[in-house]
């Protein structure tokens, strides 16, 4: 092979690292103008938006809440008087009859109280007696004088006969002024009984009789058949009259009670309806009625803070449920049949004003609306609005 001339090399090597750069520039200017060129976002979709419809129907409005099964007839348990426990019988849970004895109060000071009255009575009474002895023994001691005289003037006369002598005559004159003085004697005797003596008696009586009346109230006992639902007491505690112990209740008979806000007890009102089933497990409901609310929303009173609902059927719940029993109540508070409605989602508000969007021929048109209830997943329109109307919702 032959070897090519120097000039020819060096021009065919020019040559070549021409091509070479004029290709890599071209590759640069093509990557710029690719990087210069904006990426294509791709277009949004838009959502489409729910449309409802206006219609005719039912919308009710039910509240549900939670209550408790109670005994529908419980009373506290208090001690009648001041003391102090000396004994219990009984607890919570057991059953009573009416009149058992379920505590006692301690009586020892009470018993002697009584001892030292009841002598101080029998005193006093002995006392009396005496002075009642003394006067009766005055009476008949002037009585006998007068009887005695009596019968001197009786004899004087059958002796003297009918002619007397003088000196019969004088004895006769005599004996009558004795007579009359004896009479004078029996008229004149006081029977009036010392009204101190009486007065001690009848105050050594009352005594007696306080103290009595006090140790028979020591006892407490049960004033009905039932359950003694809760007891706080224990030898040795100090408890005040009329002050509550504990609380028996008539198991027989049970009801519903629940707490209520307010607000819920504003819907309500005694004699309205309801339903209960079991709370959180499966049952057959049973009806009932609102017996009682709260004052001032109701007739009760007192410390009376809790609504209460009875039963329909008092058998059928007393065979299903048992006190502390929880139940699920619902009650219709109201009901418009033939009103108009939207659900809930088809209502817009803004600052407190409610409107709707009604689409007429695709046109888009805000329209205030006044509402009503609302319940069972439908809001009433008053007014606004007309049947088969096109809403969009949001």
């Amino acid at each position: 092979m032959k070897k090519l001339p120097n000039r020819l090399l060096l021009l065919l090597l020019g040559t070549l690292f021409l091509s070479v750069g004029c290709l890599a520039g071209s590759q640069r200017e093509r990557r710029a103008a690719d990087l210069a060129e904006p990426t294509p976002i791709p277009t949004a979709v838009t959502a489409a938006r729910p449309t409802y419809e206006v219609a005719k129907g039912t919308v009710t409005f039910t509240m549900e809440f939670t209550g408790r099964v109670v005994p529908a007839v419980a009373e506290p348990l208090a001690f009648p008087r001041d003391g102090q426990v000396a004994s219990v019988y009984l607890d919570s849970g057991d059953a009573v009859q009416a009149g058992d004895v379920i505590a006692e109060l301690d009586n020892t000071a009470l018993e002697a109280e009584l001892v030292l009255a009841q002598s101080a009575l029998a005193v006093a009474e002995g006392q009396l007696a005496l002075s009642q002895q003394q006067i009766e023994q005055a009476r008949q001691a002037a009585e006998l004088a007068r009887d005695l005289a009596q019968l001197d003037l009786d004899f004087a006369i059958q002796t003297a006969g009918s002619s007397p002598t003088a000196a019969e005559q004088y004895q006769i004159d005599r004996l009558t002024l004795l007579l009359a003085l004896a009479q004078l004697a029996v008229d004149g005797l006081d029977s009036t009984l010392d009204p101190e003596l009486q007065s001690a008696v009848d105050e050594a009586a009352l005594r007696v009789a306080e103290l009595e009346s006090q140790m028979a109230r020591s006892q407490l006992v049960a004033p009905f058949e039932g359950i003694i639902s809760s007891l706080n007491l224990d030898p040795g505690r100090s408890v005040a009259a009329f002050e509550p112990v504990g609380i028996i209740a008539d198991a027989t008979q049970i009801e519903v009670s629940a707490s209520l806000p307010e607000a819920q007890m504003r819907e309500l009102a005694e004699g309205m309806a309801v339903t209960m089933v079991p709370a959180g497990t499966p049952g057959d409901p049973l009806t009932g009625t609102i017996t009682q609310l709260p004052a001032p929303f109701g007739s009760g009173g007192g410390e009376a803070d809790e609504t209460r609902l009875q039963f329909d059927d008092t058998t059928a719940a007393f065979n299903r449920y048992q006190p502390g029993d929880r139940v699920r109540v619902t009650i219709v508070v109201t009901e418009r049949p033939d009103v108009l409605w939207l659900p809930p989602a088809a209502i817009r508000d803004f600052n407190g004003r409610k409107f709707v969007v009604v689409q007429t021929d695709g046109v888009e048109q805000r329209v205030d609306v006044t509402l009503g209830i609302e319940g069972n997943g439908r809001v009433e329109i008053v007014d606004g609005l007309r049947e088969g109307q096109i809403i969009v919702g949001q």
